[in-house]
């Protein structure tokens, strides 16, 4: 009886050991069948994941001009149009980082309307400049509630050039207001500030290199272009301020009523030289879509015209908004053509 009895035990044991591998084995086996790559339906979707259209809003610059792109963009948005991307030189890096950020058209139009200039200027004297543009990256900072340019909902690019190379440099991660106030740093006039500050390279505007960047926003994976040009429709150009000194610019300050038609009276008196005005009008024209305002009667130092400046945006862009549809419909064809 006992000698039975000990020798059930061990094979009730073995039994449930048995089952219990059993069930481990099983375990794995269904585990390893859920890692394993899947066939079918589910390769296919994977394989023909397209990424989406990139559209692409690329602002100019042109200084008080720049307010035409606010204009732009209320009549992009009215119709259904948002771009995935901005890439902005100069005026249009001020505007587009605030759009990129967040603001609606409407806020954007307020906020063009009623910021003065003098929010945006601090005077000083020296030898580098007259504008020293803390307040401009300030102004940025603040307005985008110190969002890093990587965290904006909208993809973003600045368009500057260092100072000594004249390089290209397209910022789209960092500090915005500190990207922009380099983007906008025309020479001459701007203190040019130090990217990383304090320790990195000089950097001014990109307007210098790059008016209306277009070939930037190609590198940034653009499928369209949408381009605006503020100062192609340039009725005269006083480039007479470009050849005083910065001390001589600050004494005309109160002539010239503000620092927006320093922006763009300087940048075209840098670009006007032959190859690179050319250069800049060919890439130009390598956009998609080309929106050039009506605004070469207005003049370039009168921000007191703003309302009349967004209009002429908003004028130009209408007649363009079937064409854009079209060609983002045919892009979208094209790209998901595979699916």
């Amino acid at each position: 009886m006992f000698a039975a009895a000990v020798y059930r035990l061990p094979l009730r044991r073995s039994r449930l050991l048995r089952i219990s591998l059993l069930s481990v084995l099983g375990f794995y086996i269904n585990a390893c069948s859920t890692l394993a790559p899947t066939t079918g339906a589910s390769t296919s979707d994977s394989d023909t994941q397209v990424e989406p259209l990139r559209v692409a809003l690329v602002l100019g610059g042109g200084g008080a001009k720049g307010f035409a792109h606010v204009g732009v963009i209320k009549a992009l948005e009215a119709n259904g149009i948002k771009p995935t991307l901005v890439v902005g030189t100069s005026v249009g890096s001020l505007i587009g980082s605030l759009y990129a950020s967040g603001y609606t058209p409407a806020e954007l139009e307020r906020l063009a309307l009623t910021t003065t200039d003098s929010q945006l200027t601090d005077f000083t004297l020296s030898n580098q400049g007259f504008i020293e543009g803390i307040k401009l990256k300030n102004f940025i900072n603040n307005k985008v509630g110190k969002q890093a340019i990587e965290d904006f909902p909208i993809a973003f690019a600045a368009v500057a050039a260092e100072k000594n190379s004249l390089k290209k440099s397209v910022f789209t991660t960092g500090d915005a207001g500190l990207a922009v106030q380099a983007s906008c740093s025309v020479p001459n006039i701007f203190i040019a500030p130090r990217i990383p500050e304090k320790v990195g390279k000089k950097y001014v505007d990109g307007g210098v290199v790059s008016l209306v960047p277009v070939d930037s926003a190609r590198d940034l994976g653009a499928d369209i272009v949408i381009a605006v040009d503020v100062t192609a429709a340039q009725s005269r150009t006083n480039s007479t301020s470009s050849n005083l000194s910065p001390i001589n610019k600050l004494s005309t300050i109160s002539t010239l009523s503000d620092f927006w038609g320093l922006l763009e009276t300087n940048i075209m008196a840098t670009t006007a030289s032959g190859s690179r005005s050319s250069s800049m009008r060919l890439e130009r024209d390598r956009a998609d879509i080309i929106i050039t305002p009506d605004v070469g009667h207005i003049s370039a130092i009168d921000s007191s015209q703003r309302s009349t400046l967004i209009k002429a945006g908003t004028q130009a862009t209408t007649p363009q908004i079937n064409a854009i549809k079209q060609l983002i419909q045919e892009k979208s064809k094209q790209k998901y053509a595979t699916l």
